[in-house]
């Protein structure tokens, strides 16, 4: 019995072709990696397509990844999720147990971390802001009127007053408390507030984490739910702008440019191995049916 070797070498002939040449085509997406020239002229299809297109290729994944997948909506979805704030709740109460036996102070705990200059001035400038505005706003006109009311008010449900009340102008004494309050908010006022927030803040400070958890830790669920309020406020009124500050589609398109082309082949080799060798075999496939269909014709 002999066999017909045209049967069985032309489906080998084309599947070796299909092989080679898919192999060869995907080589040539990244190889080779600069133009090749013969004096003044550039051979054909050097550099490979993806060195000579990379340019374009990063500014449209670039613009693919800014405007399909990295953004404002994709981000807000995933910031205000049920499992951000989960993380966020269990973070809070990982943090509380961790401290809740901790005798270090808050101001301990904020030096360790930021050093002693930094401490001390950022909590400088904290007092200070602090002072100035709680003192812009003691310094309306009207306080001084609205603590004389209060003043004369209690004043007047005294019976010292009202024993003496036809020797006193309800409103020229008003006008003089006004007047003093004013006079002493406006001389002393910012001294006499900053001396209190100073002495608050320091106390607040010297405070232990362990004298906090004791006498707060019932309002935890309270503060857990303040936090996770706060992120939310940050997160809807400040994405916008941060996004436009980050630009993602611009960060994507010149890490791509930044990329070394043989890095850049290392990385979709490995990205896309067996995708790559499928087309390969797929193409020797294809070229053994063709070997098949030709002997059959």
């Amino acid at each position: 019995m002999t066999i017909n070797l045209s049967f069985i070498i032309g489906p080998l002939v084309g599947a070796i072709i299909g092989l080679i040449t898919n192999g060869i085509a995907i080589r040539m997406l990244f190889r080779p990696l600069h133009p090749v020239k013969i004096g003044n002229w550039t051979l054909p299809f050097t550099p490979g397509i993806i060195p000579k297109e990379k340019a374009r290729i990063a500014k449209s994944c670039g613009s693919a990844i800014g405007k399909y997948l990295i953004n404002e909506e994709a981000m807000s979805d995933t910031l205000l999720s049920d499992q951000m704030d989960q993380k966020i709740s269990d973070y809070c109460d990982y943090l509380v147990n961790h401290n809740q036996k901790n005798q270090e102070t808050i101001r301990e705990v904020i030096i360790s971390s930021a050093g002693q200059d930094h401490y001390d001035q950022f909590l400088s400038k904290s007092q200070n802001s602090l002072t100035k505005k709680v003192y812009a706003k003691a310094c309306n006109p009207k306080l001084g009127e609205e603590l004389a009311d209060i003043a004369l008010n209690e004043a007047q449900n005294n019976s010292l007053f009202g024993a003496f009340s036809f020797l006193i102008r309800p409103e020229a004494l008003k006008e003089k408390i006004s007047e003093t309050i004013n006079g002493v908010i406006s001389s002393k006022g910012e001294n006499i507030i900053n001396h209190v927030i100073v002495s608050e803040s320091n106390n607040m400070l010297d405070t232990s984490f362990q004298d906090l958890y004791e006498k707060y830790h019932h309002h935890l669920p309270k503060v857990k739910e303040s936090i996770i309020g706060i992120y939310h406020y940050l997160v809807k009124h400040g994405l916008s702008t941060a996004m436009q500050a980050i630009n993602i589609t611009q960060i994507v398109e010149d890490k791509i440019n930044e990329f070394d082309v043989k890095q850049m082949e290392e990385i979709l080799l490995e990205i896309m191995h067996k995708e790559l060798n499928a087309i390969i075999w797929l193409g020797g496939l294809l070229g053994m049916i063709m070997g098949f269909i030709m002997n059959v014709i």
